[in-house]
Protein backbone atom coordinates (compact mmCIF):
# COMPACT_ATOMS: atom_id res chain seq x y z
CA UNK A 1 0.00 0.00 0.00
CA UNK A 2 1.36 3.67 -0.60
CA UNK A 3 2.85 5.04 2.06
CA UNK A 4 1.29 7.51 4.66
CA UNK A 5 2.93 10.48 5.97
CA UNK A 6 1.44 11.27 9.99
CA UNK A 7 -0.98 13.59 8.59
CA UNK A 8 -2.21 11.37 6.21
CA UNK A 9 -2.06 8.47 8.55
CA UNK A 10 -4.59 10.37 10.92
CA UNK A 11 -7.05 11.71 8.03
CA UNK A 12 -7.17 7.99 7.20
CA UNK A 13 -8.30 6.93 10.49
CA UNK A 14 -10.70 10.06 10.68
CA UNK A 15 -12.60 9.09 7.22
CA UNK A 16 -13.05 5.58 8.16
CA UNK A 17 -14.88 6.51 11.55
CA UNK A 18 -17.18 8.24 9.36
CA UNK A 19 -17.74 5.67 6.76
CA UNK A 20 -18.04 3.06 9.77
CA UNK A 21 -20.48 5.85 11.64
CA UNK A 22 -22.32 6.99 8.39
CA UNK A 23 -22.99 2.96 7.65
CA UNK A 24 -24.27 2.64 11.45
CA UNK A 25 -27.01 5.44 11.03
CA UNK A 26 -28.04 4.03 7.55
CA UNK A 27 -28.77 0.76 9.09
CA UNK A 28 -29.97 2.30 12.06
CA UNK A 29 -32.39 4.19 9.89
CA UNK A 30 -33.07 1.43 7.78
CA UNK A 31 -34.36 -0.83 10.76
CA UNK A 32 -36.71 2.10 11.19
CA UNK A 33 -38.33 2.11 7.81
CA UNK A 34 -36.81 5.66 7.36
CA UNK A 35 -35.46 4.58 4.05
CA UNK A 36 -35.18 8.37 2.48
CA UNK A 37 -33.02 8.89 5.59
CA UNK A 38 -30.89 6.29 4.78
CA UNK A 39 -29.72 6.77 1.42
CA UNK A 40 -28.28 9.68 2.71
CA UNK A 41 -25.69 8.19 4.87
CA UNK A 42 -25.34 5.00 2.50
CA UNK A 43 -24.38 8.15 -0.03
CA UNK A 44 -22.02 9.50 3.00
CA UNK A 45 -20.02 6.35 2.89
CA UNK A 46 -19.73 5.92 -0.48
CA UNK A 47 -18.40 9.31 -1.12
CA UNK A 48 -16.04 8.84 1.45
CA UNK A 49 -14.70 5.84 0.56
CA UNK A 50 -14.13 6.85 -3.61
CA UNK A 51 -12.43 10.04 -1.77
CA UNK A 52 -10.52 8.50 0.57
CA UNK A 53 -9.05 5.77 -2.37
CA UNK A 54 -8.42 8.63 -4.37
CA UNK A 55 -6.26 10.92 -2.02
CA UNK A 56 -4.19 7.42 -1.20
CA UNK A 57 -3.83 6.93 -5.12
CA UNK A 58 -5.28 4.07 -7.82
CA UNK A 59 -2.94 1.59 -8.73
CA UNK A 60 -3.52 -0.45 -11.39
CA UNK A 61 0.00 -1.62 -12.38
CA UNK A 62 0.42 -6.03 -11.91
CA UNK A 63 3.30 -5.22 -9.21
CA UNK A 64 1.07 -2.61 -7.43
CA UNK A 65 -1.75 -3.92 -7.22
CA UNK A 66 -0.27 -7.63 -6.16
CA UNK A 67 1.81 -5.70 -3.23
CA UNK A 68 -1.39 -3.78 -2.57
CA UNK A 69 -3.16 -7.25 -2.40
CA UNK A 70 -0.35 -8.88 0.14
CA UNK A 71 -0.49 -5.82 2.36
CA UNK A 72 -4.55 -5.91 2.28
CA UNK A 73 -4.34 -10.14 3.18
CA UNK A 74 -2.18 -9.47 5.97
CA UNK A 75 -4.21 -7.31 7.43
CA UNK A 76 -7.55 -9.22 7.03
CA UNK A 77 -6.27 -12.35 7.84
CA UNK A 78 -9.01 -13.81 5.52
CA UNK A 79 -6.44 -16.64 5.12
CA UNK A 80 -7.34 -17.87 7.56
CA UNK A 81 -10.68 -17.53 7.64
CA UNK A 82 -11.97 -17.26 4.08
CA UNK A 83 -9.32 -19.53 2.29
CA UNK A 84 -11.96 -19.59 -0.69
CA UNK A 85 -12.17 -16.06 -1.25
CA UNK A 86 -8.45 -15.85 -0.99
CA UNK A 87 -8.04 -18.09 -3.73
CA UNK A 88 -10.18 -16.79 -5.99
CA UNK A 89 -8.36 -13.73 -5.37
CA UNK A 90 -5.48 -15.37 -5.94
CA UNK A 91 -7.11 -16.47 -9.46
CA UNK A 92 -8.27 -12.86 -10.28
CA UNK A 93 -4.57 -11.75 -9.79
CA UNK A 94 -3.13 -13.93 -12.02
CA UNK A 95 -5.78 -13.15 -15.09
CA UNK A 96 -5.09 -9.44 -14.71
CA UNK A 97 -1.28 -10.27 -14.19
CA UNK A 98 -1.77 -12.20 -17.78
CA UNK A 99 -3.78 -9.21 -19.07
CA UNK A 100 -6.79 -10.85 -20.15
CA UNK A 101 -10.88 -11.49 -19.61
CA UNK A 102 -11.30 -13.39 -16.44
CA UNK A 103 -14.28 -15.37 -17.28
CA UNK A 104 -17.91 -16.35 -14.90
CA UNK A 105 -16.66 -19.81 -14.66
CA UNK A 106 -13.34 -18.96 -13.10
CA UNK A 107 -14.27 -16.52 -10.39
CA UNK A 108 -18.40 -17.12 -9.28
CA UNK A 109 -20.83 -15.08 -8.75
CA UNK A 110 -20.05 -12.42 -5.47
CA UNK A 111 -22.26 -12.11 -2.72
CA UNK A 112 -22.52 -10.42 1.23
CA UNK A 113 -25.48 -11.07 3.77
CA UNK A 114 -27.02 -7.57 4.85
CA UNK A 115 -27.65 -8.69 8.02
CA UNK A 116 -24.44 -10.90 9.29
CA UNK A 117 -21.56 -9.84 6.79
CA UNK A 118 -21.17 -13.07 5.45
CA UNK A 119 -19.54 -13.47 2.15
CA UNK A 120 -20.82 -16.11 -0.18
CA UNK A 121 -19.06 -17.28 -3.28
CA UNK A 122 -21.38 -19.13 -6.26
CA UNK A 123 -25.08 -20.16 -5.78
CA UNK A 124 -26.57 -18.46 -3.25
CA UNK A 125 -29.74 -19.29 -4.08
CA UNK A 126 -30.37 -21.24 -0.22
CA UNK A 127 -29.71 -17.88 1.24
CA UNK A 128 -26.68 -16.89 4.07
CA UNK A 129 -25.68 -20.54 5.63
CA UNK A 130 -24.20 -18.03 8.74
CA UNK A 131 -27.57 -16.26 9.98
CA UNK A 132 -29.80 -17.90 7.39
CA UNK A 133 -31.32 -14.28 5.66
CA UNK A 134 -33.28 -14.95 2.54
CA UNK A 135 -31.73 -15.39 -0.67
CA UNK A 136 -33.61 -12.51 -1.79
CA UNK A 137 -32.00 -9.75 0.60
CA UNK A 138 -28.51 -10.51 -0.08
CA UNK A 139 -26.19 -8.04 -1.81
CA UNK A 140 -24.82 -9.47 -4.82
CA UNK A 141 -21.81 -7.52 -6.79
CA UNK A 142 -22.01 -7.37 -10.18
CA UNK A 143 -18.44 -7.38 -11.83
CA UNK A 144 -19.11 -3.69 -13.37
CA UNK A 145 -22.17 -1.06 -12.30
CA UNK A 146 -22.42 -0.26 -16.16
CA UNK A 147 -24.53 -3.95 -15.40
CA UNK A 148 -27.35 -1.98 -13.26
CA UNK A 149 -30.24 -1.24 -15.88
CA UNK A 150 -30.93 2.51 -16.69
CA UNK A 151 -34.78 3.07 -17.60
CA UNK A 152 -35.40 2.10 -21.47
CA UNK A 153 -35.79 6.17 -22.17
CA UNK A 154 -32.87 6.85 -20.58
CA UNK A 155 -30.70 4.38 -22.43
CA UNK A 156 -31.89 5.56 -25.48
CA UNK A 157 -31.39 8.94 -24.96
CA UNK A 158 -27.91 8.45 -23.56
CA UNK A 159 -27.10 5.86 -26.98
CA UNK A 160 -28.53 8.43 -28.97
CA UNK A 161 -26.28 11.51 -27.66
CA UNK A 162 -23.15 10.04 -27.66
CA UNK A 163 -21.85 10.51 -30.77
CA UNK A 164 -22.80 14.35 -30.74
CA UNK A 165 -20.96 14.68 -27.28
CA UNK A 166 -17.99 12.78 -29.01
CA UNK A 167 -17.93 15.33 -31.64
CA UNK A 168 -18.18 18.35 -29.84
CA UNK A 169 -14.99 17.17 -27.83
CA UNK A 170 -13.21 16.93 -31.10
CA UNK A 171 -14.30 20.26 -32.53
CA UNK A 172 -11.26 22.59 -33.70
CA UNK A 173 -8.55 19.92 -33.58
CA UNK A 174 -6.62 19.11 -36.24
CA UNK A 175 -5.57 15.17 -37.31
CA UNK A 176 -2.25 16.06 -35.77
CA UNK A 177 -3.60 16.79 -32.35
CA UNK A 178 -6.27 14.40 -32.14
CA UNK A 179 -3.36 11.89 -32.76
CA UNK A 180 -1.17 12.91 -30.47
CA UNK A 181 -1.27 11.18 -26.64
CA UNK A 182 -1.39 13.71 -23.61
CA UNK A 183 1.83 11.93 -22.71
CA UNK A 184 3.71 8.54 -23.96
CA UNK A 185 1.68 5.78 -23.51
CA UNK A 186 -1.35 7.21 -22.83
CA UNK A 187 -4.08 7.47 -25.60
CA UNK A 188 -4.62 9.73 -27.45
CA UNK A 189 -8.33 11.33 -28.56
CA UNK A 190 -8.41 9.04 -31.60
CA UNK A 191 -7.91 6.14 -29.45
CA UNK A 192 -10.60 6.96 -27.27
CA UNK A 193 -12.83 7.55 -30.70
CA UNK A 194 -11.79 3.99 -32.01
CA UNK A 195 -12.87 2.31 -28.35
CA UNK A 196 -15.66 3.61 -28.61
CA UNK A 197 -16.88 2.67 -32.27
CA UNK A 198 -14.87 -0.92 -31.49
CA UNK A 199 -17.70 -1.30 -28.35
CA UNK A 200 -20.50 0.24 -30.70
CA UNK A 201 -19.96 -2.38 -33.63
CA UNK A 202 -20.45 -5.49 -29.62
CA UNK A 203 -23.95 -3.75 -28.77
CA UNK A 204 -24.62 -3.75 -32.23
CA UNK A 205 -24.07 -7.64 -32.83
CA UNK A 206 -25.30 -8.26 -29.76
CA UNK A 207 -28.26 -6.75 -30.23
CA UNK A 208 -29.24 -8.85 -33.54
CA UNK A 209 -28.14 -11.72 -32.21
CA UNK A 210 -29.98 -11.70 -28.65
CA UNK A 211 -33.38 -10.95 -30.99
CA UNK A 212 -33.07 -13.57 -33.25
CA UNK A 213 -31.75 -16.68 -31.38
CA UNK A 214 -32.88 -17.60 -27.60
CA UNK A 215 -30.77 -16.95 -24.87
CA UNK A 216 -27.40 -17.52 -27.17
CA UNK A 217 -23.84 -17.10 -25.98
CA UNK A 218 -22.31 -13.79 -25.86
CA UNK A 219 -18.31 -14.07 -25.81
CA UNK A 220 -16.50 -11.67 -24.68
CA UNK A 221 -14.23 -9.18 -26.27
CA UNK A 222 -11.63 -6.71 -24.69
CA UNK A 223 -12.80 -3.68 -26.89
CA UNK A 224 -9.55 -1.74 -25.90
CA UNK A 225 -7.32 -4.86 -26.93
CA UNK A 226 -8.63 -4.53 -30.39
CA UNK A 227 -5.87 -2.96 -32.95
CA UNK A 228 -7.11 0.70 -34.75
CA UNK A 229 -7.14 0.52 -38.13
CA UNK A 230 -4.53 3.17 -39.13
CA UNK A 231 -6.29 4.05 -42.32
CA UNK A 232 -9.59 5.44 -40.75
CA UNK A 233 -8.88 9.20 -40.20
CA UNK A 234 -10.44 10.32 -36.55
CA UNK A 235 -12.85 11.79 -38.49
CA UNK A 236 -13.85 8.78 -40.60
CA UNK A 237 -13.99 6.68 -37.32
CA UNK A 238 -16.28 8.85 -35.91
CA UNK A 239 -18.97 8.81 -38.88
CA UNK A 240 -18.79 5.36 -38.42
CA UNK A 241 -19.74 5.08 -34.47
CA UNK A 242 -22.18 7.74 -35.67
CA UNK A 243 -24.03 6.48 -38.64
CA UNK A 244 -23.60 2.70 -36.66
CA UNK A 245 -25.18 3.60 -33.64
CA UNK A 246 -28.26 5.51 -35.34
CA UNK A 247 -28.98 2.24 -36.84
CA UNK A 248 -28.87 0.89 -33.42
CA UNK A 249 -31.44 3.30 -31.55
CA UNK A 250 -33.43 3.07 -34.41
CA UNK A 251 -34.16 -0.27 -33.74
CA UNK A 252 -34.16 -0.68 -30.10
CA UNK A 253 -36.69 2.16 -30.35
CA UNK A 254 -38.82 -0.43 -31.69
CA UNK A 255 -38.39 -3.30 -29.60
CA UNK A 256 -41.64 -4.02 -27.89
CA UNK A 257 -41.34 -4.18 -23.92
CA UNK A 258 -41.07 -7.48 -23.94
CA UNK A 259 -37.99 -8.14 -25.87
CA UNK A 260 -36.22 -5.58 -23.93
CA UNK A 261 -35.86 -8.57 -21.67
CA UNK A 262 -34.12 -11.13 -24.12
CA UNK A 263 -30.93 -12.92 -23.01
CA UNK A 264 -28.06 -14.17 -24.07
CA UNK A 265 -25.01 -16.17 -22.08
CA UNK A 266 -22.14 -13.19 -21.33
CA UNK A 267 -18.69 -15.56 -20.77
CA UNK A 268 -17.66 -12.88 -18.64
CA UNK A 269 -21.12 -11.39 -16.85
CA UNK A 270 -23.73 -14.48 -16.70
CA UNK A 271 -27.18 -13.87 -18.24
CA UNK A 272 -27.67 -10.62 -19.42
CA UNK A 273 -30.87 -8.50 -21.32
CA UNK A 274 -31.25 -6.25 -23.92
CA UNK A 275 -31.84 -3.46 -21.37
CA UNK A 276 -28.42 -4.38 -19.69
CA UNK A 277 -26.31 -4.40 -22.28
CA UNK A 278 -27.55 -1.09 -23.57
CA UNK A 279 -27.25 0.73 -20.55
CA UNK A 280 -23.70 -1.01 -20.11
CA UNK A 281 -22.58 0.86 -23.35
CA UNK A 282 -24.39 3.53 -22.08
CA UNK A 283 -22.28 3.94 -19.11
CA UNK A 284 -19.22 2.82 -20.48
CA UNK A 285 -18.98 5.39 -23.08
CA UNK A 286 -19.59 8.44 -20.82
CA UNK A 287 -16.63 6.67 -18.30
CA UNK A 288 -14.32 7.31 -21.48
CA UNK A 289 -15.87 11.08 -22.17
CA UNK A 290 -13.88 12.90 -19.20
CA UNK A 291 -10.48 11.50 -21.10
CA UNK A 292 -11.47 13.72 -23.79
CA UNK A 293 -11.14 16.79 -21.85
CA UNK A 294 -8.14 15.73 -20.05
CA UNK A 295 -6.15 15.19 -23.41
CA UNK A 296 -7.36 18.26 -24.61
CA UNK A 297 -6.29 19.92 -21.08
CA UNK A 298 -3.07 18.47 -21.62
CA UNK A 299 -2.32 19.19 -24.96
CA UNK A 300 -3.36 22.92 -24.33
CA UNK A 301 -5.70 23.13 -26.85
Amino acid sequence: MAALSNDASVRNHQDCEIILQAIRIARGFEMRGAYNAAKLFWALAFSCEIQLSNAIGIQDGVDQLDSEIEALLSVAKLEETDPQWVAMMRRGQQGARENRTILLTEIPEASVCRRCGEMILGDSSSGCPACHAQALTLRIFPPIYYLEPLPREQALSALASAPREMEAAMRGLNAEQLSRPSKPGEWAIRDVAWHVLVAQGLLAGRLEKMLAEVDPPLPSVPAWAVDAIDSLSTSEILQQYSSSRQATVERLSRLAAEEWWRTGQHDEFGQVTVLQQASYFAKHERSHFPQLSEIRRALGV
